[in-house]
């Protein structure tokens, strides 16, 4: 147990203004998910009223454009966290002038390449995968939201895969998070990130699976 604190010392050097940007972005999405997967009613509701209803005509549009602002806002807080917080606490300087998050990326070894690549690859693979499968309105809860949505058995559905999209994404911050990882201190500050990260996923998967209408993967 010491050596896992003594491991994790290195979060205590960021910023706690950083942290709580990252936490709170990667907790959001799965709140809205919490959200319209109970309220369905309200959400298409309030998707017919301002300002939400310049995001789209019907709530699948609606929630599809919330997502994707979410998952950008989650992007920039991530790379905030490892520019500012992260990598200086390892010790990794970037040279003057330049990011450091894009020097992590150009002090990769090939090993990290690997293992990044091999992550990142296969994540976005089962992430494309959904979308041809059923759809924008299989992804973004057209069930749940009055859209049709195709029965889909191929790809990824036939790897047994319950939620292939949240390991899929699971598997690319995964990959990135490999990529970034520039010194070996960032190895154990990453792994609880991930650890997080997968919980709330988890708790994601297991709020659908309440439901019978949880056919198709998010």
């Amino acid at each position: 147990m010491v050596a896992v604190l003594e491991a994790l010392q290195p979060l205590r050097a960021v910023p706690l203004w950083l942290s709580v940007m990252m936490l709170s972005s990667m907790a959001a999405p799965h709140c809205l998910y919490a959200y319209i997967w109970d309220k369905p009613e309200d959400f298409q509701l309030r998707s017919r009223t301002m300002p939400l209803r310049l995001l789209g005509k019907h709530a699948v549009a609606v929630m599809e454009k919330l997502v994707l602002g979410l998952k950008a806002i989650q992007l920039s807080t991530v790379l905030a966290w490892f520019e500012y917080g992260l990598l200086p606490a390892c010790g990794f300087a970037a040279a003057q002038g330049r990011w450091a998050v894009a020097d992590a990326l150009r002090s990769a070894a090939p090993a990290r390449w690997i293992l990044g690549l091999g992550l990142l690859i296969p994540g976005q693979a089962l992430n494309l995968g959904i979308y041809k499968a059923i759809g924008a309105d299989g992804v973004y809860y057209g069930a749940k939201l009055g859209r049709p949505v195709p029965w889909a058995s191929g790809f990824p559905f036939n790897l047994g895969l319950r939620h292939p999209q949240y390991v899929g994404a699971m598997l690319s911050w995964a990959g990135i998070f490999s990529l970034l990882a520039a010194t070996p201190s960032t190895a154990a500050p990453l792994g609880a990130v991930l650890l997080g990260w997968t919980g709330l996923y988890c708790a994601s998967a297991a709020h659908e699976a309440s439901s019978d209408a949880d056919t198709q993967g998010k």
